[in-house]
Parts: C-alpha cells; structure tokens; sequence
C-alpha cells in the first residue's frame, strides 16, 4: 500500500476514539478493556463503543458463537453469560434484562442500528439467530446511552464485519436432536482485493414435545407438552462491502427471517390453538470515508417487521415499517483526541389491529456529540451528549462521562501485569412504545418517556506469566435509578387497563469475572467464572400503584453466576457450562417464587481432515445434563436432558 493510503489508515485508527487494544483475553464471554492502538490496514468500521470509556464490555468470541451456530442468541446468552432471561420455552418468547431493567430498557443493535420492534420496545431473542451475526458484544451499564432510547440498561451489539481475507472459504451443517429438533446453516465468503462477500443462511425446526411431571392430589402426573412446536425457523443474511479507491467503503448488508410457531399456553390451560408468525426483512447501506484529518460516514436502512397472531378466534396482525437514516463526522484533535458529531432520524409506519384501522406513524430524531481525548496513554477519557426530538417534544438530555486510569502498566515482555481503574457515569431514557401510546383502548399519548441516571465502577486486572499463562479478572460496582417507569394499571372507573409513568426503581449491585488460559504444545484451555449481584427494589410509587416499595422486583435474580471451560487438544474439543440463577419472585408482593436452578451443559467435537482443504466436524452437545425439572416461567416447564448432534462440512 502508498504512503499515503496508510496515514489515512492511521488517523482512522485515531479517528476511532484512539482505540485501546484488547489484551489477550482468556473467556468464551471475555471482558474488553480497549487500550490505545493502531488497526489494521484497511478501511473499517468505527462504532460509538470506542467512546465508551470506563465501562464493562461482555463479547462472545467466534469460537463460542461457533459451537451454538443453529441456534438462536437466547441459547448462547443463557448457557455462557450470568444475564437474566426472561425464557418461556424452547423457541418461544425469550427477553433479556440487564442490571435489573426490563426487556424494554434493552436496546439492540445490527450493523449500528436499532432493531427494537416500535409496537413493544423489545426484542425477543430466540427469533434472532447466531449465525447471522460475526460478532456479538453486550454493553451493559451507563455507557450504553450512546445508543439512543432504550438502552437504559444496557445495549446488545450484533455486527456482521466485512472479511477481506482472500480466497473462498464456508461450510455446511446439519443437526439433529431430541424432541423432533432438526436443521440446517450454511455460509460462504470469499474477498478480492476490492470486493468482500459473505451470505449465512439457517433452518430449524422442532417439535418440543416432551414430557413433563406435576404433584396433583392423586400423585406424580406426567404429561406431554402440547401446542408448543417450532415449525419452522430460517434465517438469510447476505452481506457485501466494496473499497471504493483507497480511503473509502461501500456496505450493504440484508437479514431475513421467517419465524412459524406454536404458543405454549399454561399447564393448566387444555386445548390452545395459539399460533405465531413472525417475520422481519432488515436492509442496511452505508458508506464511509477517510480524508487527511477526518472521517465522514451515512448510513440508511428500511425494516420491515410482520407478526400475525391467531387464537381460535379473530387474528392479531401487525405490520411495522421503519426507516432510519445517520450521519456522523469525526475530526482528529491533535494527536490525543477526536470529536465526532452526528445525528440520526427515524419514522415508524404501523399498521396495528389494536390502534384501528388507520395507520400510525412517527418521527424521531436525535443528535449527539462524542469526545475522546487522551491526556498521557496511561490516562483515558471520553465526554458524550445526545439529545433525541419525540413526537411529545425533547428526550432528557443524556450526558455521558468516563474515565480510565492505569494504575500499574504492563511493560512489553511476556510476563506483566496490569491494573486498570475504570468509572463512568449516564443519563438514559427510554421513549414510550407505539402500543404504550397507541393501543384501543387504553393507550396514553401523554406518556413522559422513562429517565435513568447509571454510574459503575470498578477495576480491571490482567496477570501474565508467561505468553502461555494468563489470568485476567475484573470487578465492578453499579448503581441505576429509573424515574417514570411505566407501569400498566386498570381505571378505577373504566377497568381499562392504560399505561402511566408511576414508579422510580433503584438496582444497584455488584459483577465480578475471572478467566484463565493457558497454552501448551497442542493444548489450549480456557475456563471462566463469573457472578453477578442484583438488588432492584421501587422505591417510589403512587396511590394508584398497589406494589409495595422495597420488594426485589418480579422476574430479577439477586443472584446469578456461571462456570465455563473449553479445552482444545489436538482435533478434540471439549466444553462444559454451568449457569447458575437463584430464585425469582413471580409477583410483585414478593410472595410467589420461582426455585433456583443449575444448569449443567456440556459440548464434545471432533475434527477430521479431508482432502482439498477440506474438514469434518462432528459435535455432540447436552443440555440440563443432570436432568433438572424446573419451570422457566410459572407454568411452562422447562426441557429434560436434551442432546443434539452436528456434522459441519468446511471448505478454505
């Protein structure tokens, strides 16, 4: 490559917020800490993650992401991360919270955009599948205000990254398993100097008719689970990224999928029909460019969302249609910062049986500022500001600050150690959903959108003993205040049920993570622990709000921790999980809980050479290994032992 070309390469590295490098990182879900490096040489994609200075960052590495490809993220979130998920059952709704939040103060991102559903402000994540994604990142805590509404507790980042390694590579899979589990993924890519292909596709399908026991008056009754099929699941995501001279890229990127399932009703509820469909086509084009001193970049999108529900009587359909559009500068500020300006918009078209017959639209827009500046290497900071427009006027303004601070610096050998202070500290909010403002009867136009105020901090460890032997740990103290939290409530007068801004909830608690790797000759391991605490309480009703003050919020473990080992010898592979989640209250008085659970996992592989750059990899996996009965939620049980098998064929 030309001089020149290469300082372009280096001042968008700079550009980036002057990206901190990611230390050797041990763990399957591993902690991120960015210190201050060059990239590669090309032209790449610079997420607001750069300006999150100070704050936990959670990644599934490709290995991980690898192992659960046909299945969906609720799947490898609930097996390798101590998060909270909400889970209904295999294939059924799935949600996740983050530090004690809601499923709506979850915001999601694909690509750099926010793939929220408008009607319900949430994501359900068993309709979104792994291998769609390259790489998968959760940002939880303050920082994640950079994202917009809804990111009040945290932020999951899905990003499908040009590979501009030449030559063609991919793979095909098959799977089978217990309880009529069955399924397919393929993907392919393949670069040339200019150009950069890559197109996943998934399916699956599944009967989830298993059986189950209940303590009834006469004794033990097993029964089988109905109406609880996925009949089917697929999944397309193709992608493209074309260098357009040396300082600039064009992207597209596209993901399809098709969701039918059945509704699994309580088990004490005989003879549903409820049935499922749902759909979303989501397209992305963006472009970007390098200049001496600056980077500019667009991005648009168009999503489209279907989700038709029907219960024996008159359907439920909906249909969402959203177009977004972004643009951002960024300019370098000497040789230790860089300020990055932009905004972004929206609008929502929906068509919702629950609003009438008329469609529903609405406009959205915001516009934010991002400061990064280094004063010595050692001491990093980033200064943030976003205000968003709503259809009810202006967002709460959301400041974001954070700092990090390295106490004791790792010298350039093998064998150091390193010790990072870390803090930041946001204001967040969450804007009203369109089924919150909309629906008849009981919609609320007048709703205030929720406001949060986070801070976190903590210290980040890294011990190497040798280029072999790594121990990293980290260990972080958060406190999160939501004011306005809406809280669905029937009319004294009407009985109808409407949303108002009633409560203020306070969680605060405690993350800690350890991870150890070691490699020797052929060997590699790898085992990670981790435990989160999590106190959420209301701390601020109203006359109109019947739920006590000081009760740990429904459905939020105090306690959750998880174990994880993968060890690699040779062609063999070996991985066992252990997730751990205390109980959880299932009502707001705090009177009816859900028992505590482990669950044991456990994923055994082999690989085969073949000829022509070919291999074979066969996988055998287990889950709930000690055969655990417990629910998921009140009345769905949840799935017996389970094992599935894999035959992936691949090809470079």
């Amino acid at each position: 490559m030309k001089p020149a070309p290469l300082r372009r390469v280096a001042l968008l590295c700079l550009l980036a917020g002057t990206a901190q490098a990611q230390t050797m990182l041990p763990d399957s879900a591993r902690l991120s800490q960015r210190r201050h490096r060059l990239g590669e040489v090309q032209v790449r994609a610079v997420g607001p993650e750069r300006f999150a200075v100070g704050s936990t960052r959670l990644e599934l590495d490709s290995a991980t992401l690898a192992q659960y490809r046909g299945g969906n993220l609720a799947d490898v979130l609930q097996a390798r991360t101590p998060l909270a998920l909400k889970y209904y059952g295999p294939g059924q709704l799935a949600t996740i919270a983050l530090r004690g939040t809601s499923a709506q103060h979850t915001a999601v991102l694909w690509n750099g955009l926010n793939i929220m559903l408008p009607t319900l402000g949430q994501n359900d994540f068993s309709l979104l599948t792994v291998g769609a994604s390259t790489s998968v990142a959760i940002q939880p805590g303050p920082a994640a205000a950079l994202y917009g509404s809804g990111a009040v507790g945290g932020a999951v980042l899905l990003n499908s990254a040009p590979d501009w390694r030449p030559g063609l590579r991919g793979s095909v899979q098959a799977d089978a398993g217990s309880f009529g589990l069955a399924g397919g993924s393929a993907e392919a890519r393949t670069a040339t100097p200019t150009v950069a292909v890559r197109v996943a596709a998934s399916y699956r399908e599944a009967q989830n008719n298993y059986t189950y026991t209940l303590q009834e008056a006469r004794g033990p009754v097993r029964y089988t689970l109905q109406n609880a099929a996925l009949r089917h699941q697929w999944s397309l995501s193709p992608d493209v990224a074309w260098r357009v001279g040396q300082a600039a890229e064009l992207t597209a990127a596209a993901w399809l999928t098709d969701v039918d399932r059945e509704i699994q009703s309580g088990v004490n509820i005989a003879g549903s029909q409820a049935r499922e469909r749902d759909q979303s086509r989501r397209l992305v084009l963006g472009y970007r460019h390098v200049g001496a001193r600056q980077q500019w970049a667009v991005r648009g999108a168009w999503f489209e969302d279907i989700l038709n529900y029907q219960d024996g009587g008159a359907p439920s359909n909906s249909r969402v249609r959203t177009t977004q559009a972004q643009a951002e500068h960024t300019t370098a500020l000497s040789t230790r910062g860089s300020l990055r300006l932009g905004g972004e918009a929206q609008h929502f078209a929906a068509q919702v049986d629950g609003y009438g017959t008329t469609e529903i639209s609405e406009n959205r827009a915001a516009a934010f500022a991002l400061l990064r500046y280094d004063p010595r290497p050692a001491l990093r900071l980033s200064a943030n500001l976003r205000q968003a427009a709503l259809p009810t006027g202006l967002a709460p303004l959301t400041p974001t600050l954070g700092l990090e601070w390295d106490l004791l610096a790792a010298p350039d050998s093998a064998a150091a150690q390193a010790l990072t202070f870390k803090a930041s500290a946001a204001r967040s909010y969450r804007a009203p959903t369109l089924n919150e403002r909309y629906w008849r009867p009981g919609g609320n136009p007048e709703l205030r959108p929720e406001s949060g105020i986070g801070y976190e901090g903590g210290l980040h460890h890294r011990r190497a003993w040798s280029r072999r032997l790594a121990l990293e740990s980290e260990l972080t103290a958060f406190r999160q205040d939501v004011d306005d939290w809406v809280q669905w409530l029937p009319s004294a007068s009407t009985g109808i049920w409407s949303p108002r801004n009633l409560r203020r909830v306070r969680s605060q608690g405690v993350e800690a993570s350890t991870a150890l790797r070691l490699r020797q000759g052929r060997y590699d391991g790898r085992v990670q622990a981790a435990y989160h605490y999590t106190d959420t309480r209301k701390t601020q009703g109203s006359a109109a709000d019947s739920d006590p003050v000081g009760v740990q919020l429904a459905y939020v473990p105090l306690h959750q921790a998880s174990l994880s080992t993968d060890q690699r010898w040779r062609a063999w592979l070996l991985s066992t999980t252990l997730a751990f989640t205390s109980f959880r209250y299932i009502n707001a008085s705090g009177t009816d809980f859900l028992p505590g659970t482990g669950l044991l996992g456990a994923t055994l592989g082999r690989t085969v050479q073949g000829p022509a750059r070919t291999s074979v990899l066969l996988l055998l996996q287990a889950t709930n290994l000690l055969n655990q009965t417990y629910f998921s939620y009140p009345g769905r049980p949840a799935p017996p032992r389970a094992i599935s098998a894999s035959v992936r064929l691949s090809w470079r």
